[in-house]
């Protein structure tokens, strides 16, 4: 299985104007499709949780420039929709998917830093909600 970055140049006819930047940290920016939040900015290859992991990792890191409430509210929509019945095991298993991914990342080396800097705050944003989440029922 491989992560790759797809790139915004040229995504679907796309312009510019389509796209809203992240600041990642450092010197590192991500550019966010202002609509297609399913199938951009990241792709998984490969592997047989394909779409459906690039779906999810896709809306989590969509989600970097929201706050909490936003997180919450898709973190229960995803586990209203999954085959879990313990919301710590659920956040959990998300938290280590998160961080195998990180294994998996592809690109030049400036790609894989972009990858890898979304994977972490992902992971850094749900392990601090992780409590109120797990609290929710």
């Amino acid at each position: 299985m491989h992560l790759i970055w797809k790139r915004p140049d040229g995504f679907h006819g796309a312009a510019p104007q389509d796209f809203s930047v992240l600041e990642l940290g450092g010197h590192s920016r991500l550019w966010l499709h202002n609509v297609d939040k399913d199938q951009y900015p990241f792709r998984i290859a490969g592997g047989w949780e394909e779409n459906e992991g690039t779906v999810l990792l896709n809306n989590l890191v969509n989600l970097l420039p929201k706050g909490d409430k936003d997180w919450l509210e898709y973190l229960n929509r995803a586990y209203d929709h999954s085959m879990k019945d313990d919301r710590k095991a659920f956040v959990d298993e998300m938290t280590v998917w998160l961080r195998n991914l990180t294994s998996c990342v592809k690109g030049d080396t400036w790609e894989t830093e972009i990858l890898q800097q979304a994977l972490r705050l992902t992971v850094d944003k749900i392990s601090a909600l992780r409590d109120s989440f797990i609290k929710q029922s």
